[in-house]
């Protein structure tokens, strides 16, 4: 079974930050009621989700999380501000920047910390302090926690037609609300994808040379793909808490 907090307008999401940031101190309450902490053990026997924000130091940008089993996500997608490197979807601030962030190439949003073995903290990148890229092992032990409870790609996936051109089966049942936001090619010159598909970064190198591993999501699938990412594109950055 699962845990849901159906405090929000899940259809809209741009209506739920305005929610959750105007009466967070509420939610906040409820969330502590079901223990709310990063470095909590899973119950067993239940599906738990709950729901927090954090602050950006950097910029005072503040991000919905999600605790899912062990780990803590963002529940946005990065929209740090670098000037070079990061592109909105069609150079597009407004219409794409509060729901979708910045696609970050990939090159660029790792740096010199791509991921050796199980040694997650070093692939800091570009998340903010305290947090990382995500490596391979740790999307993979999202996608088996959300398994063990009969959840898919479609759990992860914001609902709507506004985001996903075939949002039938998506239900954004663990909070994580994914979204398309596509992919910028050629230095920033050609954009593609949005409303169909969403890939993540990981810090985890590839099989080729400048490629590193993804997960991505497709608007017909619910499956959770393990795909190549080409480092010189740019890509959607959930960070993980440390």
């Amino acid at each position: 079974m699962y845990l849901q907090f159906n405090l929000f307008n899940q259809n809209r999401y741009g209506h739920f930050k305005t929610i959750m940031r105007k009466f967070f101190h509420f939610n906040f309450f409820v969330v502590m009621f079901f223990v709310f902490s990063c470095n909590s053990n899973d119950s067993d026997g239940f599906y738990i989700v709950e729901i927090n924000k954090m602050t950006d130091p950097r910029d005072g940008q503040t991000y919905q999380i999600v605790k899912i089993g062990d780990q803590c996500w963002m529940a946005e997608n990065l929209n740090y501000y670098t000037p070079s490197g990061s592109w909105y979807y069609n150079n597009d601030s407004l219409n794409y920047a509060e729901t979708h962030g910045r696609l970050y190439l990939g090159e660029f949003a790792l740096a010199e910390s791509k991921s050796t073995g199980n040694n997650s903290e070093s692939a800091h990148g570009i998340c903010p302090p305290g947090w990382h890229i995500p490596t391979v092992e740790e999307w993979e032990q999202l996608k088996n926690y959300i398994n063990k409870y009969d959840l898919n790609g479609d759990d992860l996936k914001l609902t709507g037609h506004e985001f996903w051109l075939k949002p039938t089966h998506a239900t954004n049942k663990a909070y994580f609300y994914a979204v398309p936001s596509g992919t910028v090619y050629n230095g920033g010159n050609s954009f593609d994808n949005i409303k169909t598909q969403t890939r993540f970064l990981t810090s985890t190198p590839g099989e080729n040379t400048g490629s590193v591993w993804g997960f991505g999501l497709d608007d017909n699938s619910s499956e959770i793909k393990k795909v190549p990412l080409d480092t010189k594109n740019g890509w959607s950055i959930r960070c993980i808490k440390n």
